[in-house]
């Protein structure tokens, strides 16, 4: 669905992003992992169009996003959701607007008793309620913010939905409902994510397939359980070792997380100078 060929991005000279090559299959869930500056985020403008590429191709399907007929052709299934979300909403809008203006630029106009049958039934994807229509971003909490975001996004009903640190603004207990719901909508057949996070606890919670991005390009990929339960490079292994379990995850899943950063723990232990 989604292909990455040997992307390369510079800033002043420098690269941002180095030759990276991946792919997002139909049904799949990725995360890209890697610490501030690693350039995930630089990667997720360049799908979208925000940045334009300096080497490299992006496809989804024959679609070649590099190139601007490639962008409008793919605009529909390609749908981001950001890290901020209040600074993605437009304060002088309902929740009603918000949502309404995607389905006017991709569906049109149609009654009124149509559209808000619409409207519920995007609200009910991300868990929330149709009272809150009526309702100003300013007027509701950032969880539900974020949720709104989800909402715009999936109302041109896209193929992918590229999540760029959707969870780090959101509050702990905020976190643990945001996964539910996305799952839940993978689970019923929602689109592909690639979720780009800091954080492997999330990685560990949702993805299938893992990518570890350090100085823009990628050290590590493969399936999740064995790249966290057995990771190879380095880089991985110090990510892990700074990653905290998230206070909601089940006992088995805690239990996996401290054999998988036992090793790593040890390693760090027998280099620490003795007193």
């Amino acid at each position: 669905m989604l292909s990455v060929e040997s992307l390369t991005k510079r800033y002043q000279g420098q690269d941002a992003v180095c030759g990276v090559s991946f792919s997002v299959a139909p049904g799949e869930i990725v995360g890209l992992v890697g610490a501030s500056g690693s350039g995930k985020s630089t990667i997720a403008r360049c799908i979208l169009g925000l940045e334009r590429p300096d080497a490299g191709l992006i496809r989804y399907g024959d679609a070649v996003l590099t190139d601007r007929a490639g962008r409008r052709a793919a605009g529909r299934a390609i749908q981001a959701v950001f890290q901020d979300p209040r600074s993605s909403l437009n304060p002088r809008w309902t929740v009603r607007r918000i949502l309404s203006e995607p389905l006017e630029t991709w569906f049109g106009r149609e009654p009124s008793a149509a559209r808000t049958v619409r409207l519920h039934a995007l609200l009910l994807q991300v868990t929330l309620s149709a009272d809150l229509l009526a309702r100003y971003p300013h007027e509701l909490s950032t969880g539900q913010c974020q949720r709104l975001c989800v909402a715009r996004a999936l109302a041109c009903g896209p193929a992918l939905l590229v999540l760029d640190e959707p969870l780090s603004a959101l509050d702990v207990s905020v976190q643990a409902r945001m996964l539910a719901m996305l799952r839940d909508l993978h689970a019923a057949g929602g689109p592909s994510f690639l979720l780009i996070t800091h954080d492997f606890a999330v990685v560990r919670e949702i993805c299938q397939r893992v990518l570890v991005l350090n100085a823009g390009r990628i050290v590590e990929a493969g399936p999740v359980a064995r790249v966290l339960d057995k990771p190879s490079h380095p880089v991985t292994r110090s990510l892990l070792l700074d990653a905290l379990p998230l206070p909601f995850q089940t006992a088995a899943a805690l239990d996996r997380w401290v054999d998988c950063t036992k090793p790593t723990l040890d390693v760090a232990i027998q280099r620490t100078p003795s007193s």
